[in-house]
């Protein structure tokens, strides 16, 4: 039996205008791929709640500071190619103030994604679960879980 790899995945949240905002990102140049949270592998020896800050970083170029604020879900799951995976997921709060931006992933030279731009941009929580469902992982599934009154104070 093949060892799972380890997955962290991040809901980036904010107090917005109208409420909280969740951070989510697109492939323009592969639209079928959906829209997403940053997430991605936990480095050998890495922490993973310190590997879903890398990875929303590697993924989004977020600049705000980034706070956690607790894990709010796990997945034991497999890869189209039948291998396993453990995803955890993270909630963090950011002072992002960028509604919307491009960036270039960077990190793992060998990830299918590195080097790819993506559009980032926050929308509001409640409008935010049809978008996490448009990818190849289901990453609506623990939005239930977010500690509203904590988000509060991240402005």
């Amino acid at each position: 039996m093949q060892k799972p790899r380890v997955r962290a995945s991040s809901y980036v949240t904010r107090s917005g205008p109208a409420g909280v905002e969740l951070l989510v990102f697109a492939y323009p140049t592969r639209p079928e791929a959906g829209h997403h949270v940053p997430g991605g592998g936990v480095d050998p020896g890495e922490r993973p709640d310190d590997g879903a800050v890398r990875e929303a970083i590697e993924e989004t170029g977020i600049s705000g500071a980034l706070v956690h604020r607790g894990l709010v879900g796990t997945d034991l799951d497999h890869y189209g190619n039948g291998n396993p995976f453990i995803a955890l997921y993270f909630h963090l709060e950011t002072d992002e103030p960028r509604d919307a931006w491009t960036h270039t992933v960077i990190g793992d030279p060998a990830a299918w994604d590195t080097g790819l731009p993506v559009t980032c941009r926050f929308v509001p929580l409640t409008e935010a679960g049809p978008l996490l469902r448009t990818s190849w992982l289901d990453q609506s599934r623990y939005l239930h879980h977010l500690a509203v009154e904590d988000v509060s104070r991240a402005g």
